[in-house]
């Protein structure tokens, strides 16, 4: 379901080519840690730092006109600002429930910031970075982005290291 509703609202090639598989990742992240327990608590914090940086790296996309630059580099038109600004926020409050899943640890919704994490701040920190090689430059979101090189690698340490289980003998 999540990929039919990213295919109708990604109504450009380059959303289509992140989000979709994008999503696949993220079930099947969800799939490996659903077997064991994960320390939602722990990685809660973290989380929301995430979102606070993608809340201004999303600031400074718009400020330097993303939705510009990452369509020419694919010879498309300029994305329409209002229909990007409402993906992004559509996103953004779905990223907030993410963090209320794992408040809640609720495992059943953690696709939800598995994707966050897995796509919004690791592969988007990693594609600002090779994007800004490629034009040999700055390219929009950089400089937010570069903060996912640190938060990203803590992130995934959070969310896929085994956690420590203690056995009671009597």
């Amino acid at each position: 379901m999540a990929i039919a509703i990213f295919l109708w609202a990604s109504i450009t090639l380059t959303s289509v080519l992140v989000f979709v598989p994008g999503v696949i990742v993220s079930y099947l992240a969800f799939l490996q840690i659903s077997k064991r327990e994960l320390d939602s608590h722990r990685i809660l914090p973290l989380y929301l730092v995430a979102l606070a940086v993608q809340l201004l790296h999303f600031t400074e996309e718009y400020l330097t006109d993303f939705v510009t630059k990452l369509p020419e580099l694919f010879n498309q038109p300029p994305y329409p600002v209002n229909f990007w600004i409402v993906f992004n926020m559509i996103a953004y409050a779905i990223f907030i429930l993410g963090a209320i899943s794992l408040f809640q640890n609720k495992k059943e919704f953690y696709v939800v910031p598995l994707f966050f994490i897995l796509i919004g701040v690791v592969f988007n920190g990693i594609a600002h970075v090779l994007l800004a090689a490629f034009v040999g430059g700055y390219f929009p979101g950089l400089f937010t982005a570069l903060a996912y090189l640190i938060i990203g690698p803590m992130l995934l340490r959070l969310v896929f290291q085994q956690k420590a289980s203690i056995t009671i003998y009597q």
